[in-house]
């Protein structure tokens, strides 16, 4: 910020000195600068509608899984477009729409998307200790209403690959709890289907256990905890376990249910990272709709001012 700060200031100085060499330093400098900016701008709305077109071919097409197409024409198509047609309409000099409300919210999007990825990040170097008593491994949604999918496996899989650890390293194996009801689609609950998946790959019998009515994260937490409950399992010493991408906004739903573990996350396709990191991002500011709309709210109302002043309205 501090740099931004003071490249905006010399910027400023530079336009108001009458020093030629310096306005055509300036000019150059801003030159060099923009030509990599607007190669990458361009190479990251083609990327994007690639990514769209790769999860076209290899996943369902449901809305959710069309976030980067819907982000790629935004980028490619809509944004110059708004930016083409407000240069045609307001005067050089003048604050025009798209500067004065566009850019305002685009940055406001895109700095919490940053503090996503943020802590994202951190948790990724969360390494749990082999002293846990369970694992609740959450669902994602069965194929052809009772085969797990690939994604799911690959969430089972690493709860699977942990409790065999912590068994070579202790000699104790968690309890697994696998979370997931039935949707409209499915033959059997998930948490049946997961918990067969389990056993068939090498899960103890007597340790595995299938929680069969939650139908969302908040639930898959929830009555997981009404079953460790049951049982007089220790709640502070457990994990969950779900795709990476999806860890720090179910580590949310343990905590808001009264559960303080951590999770531990399966490696993501690398072709669905950006959907899966899109939905998860719009997820979060969903849970916190009212806040963000009050600061959408806020920030739009000191446009319009900067707008109304900037082309010479007087407000008072």
């Amino acid at each position: 910020m501090a740099l931004l700060v003071g490249g905006v200031t010399m910027i400023t100085v530079i336009e108001m000195s009458n020093i030629k060499w310096l306005n055509s330093l300036l000019i150059w400098t801003l030159v060099i600068i923009s030509i990599p900016l607007l190669l990458l701008y361009t190479l990251q709305g083609v990327l994007l509608l690639w990514n769209a077109f790769t999860v076209w071919r290899k996943e369902s097409h449901t809305l959710g899984n069309m976030l980067t197409l819907g982000l790629g024409i935004m980028v490619i198509v809509i944004l110059p477009l708004m930016r083409a047609i407000d240069q045609d309409l307001f005067p050089k000099n003048s604050v025009t729409l798209y500067n004065a409300f566009v850019v305002p919210v685009i940055f406001y999007f895109v700095f919490w998307f940053l503090a996503f990825i943020t802590s994202f990040l951190l948790t990724r170097l969360y390494r749990p200790h082999y002293d846990q008593d369970y694992i609740i491994v959450l669902g994602a949604g069965l194929l052809n209403g009772d085969q797990v999918s690939p994604l799911l496996a690959s969430r089972i899989q690493r709860a699977l690959d942990f409790a065999a650890a912590q068994e070579k390293k202790t000699g104790q194996y968690p309890w697994l709890i696998f979370s997931g009801g039935q949707g409209g689609d499915e033959t059997i609950p998930e948490g049946v289907a997961m918990k067969q998946y389990a056993l068939a790959h090498g899960a103890h019998p007597d340790k595995c256990l299938a929680e069969k009515e939650s139908q969302n994260t908040y639930e898959n937490m929830a009555f997981s905890k009404k079953i460790l409950t049951g049982k007089q399992i220790d709640l502070n010493k457990g994990l969950f376990s779900t795709s990476d991408y999806h860890t720090f906004r179910a580590a949310g739903y343990a905590r808001y249910v009264g559960l303080h573990i951590d999770g531990i996350g399966a490696k993501t396709s690398n072709f669905f990272i950006p959907n899966a990191f899109l939905r998860e991002y719009i997820a979060l500011m969903a849970n916190h709709k009212k806040a963000h709309f009050i600061a959408l709210l806020l920030i739009l109302l000191v446009s319009a001012v900067n707008f109304l002043v900037g082309n010479g309205l007087q407000l008072f």
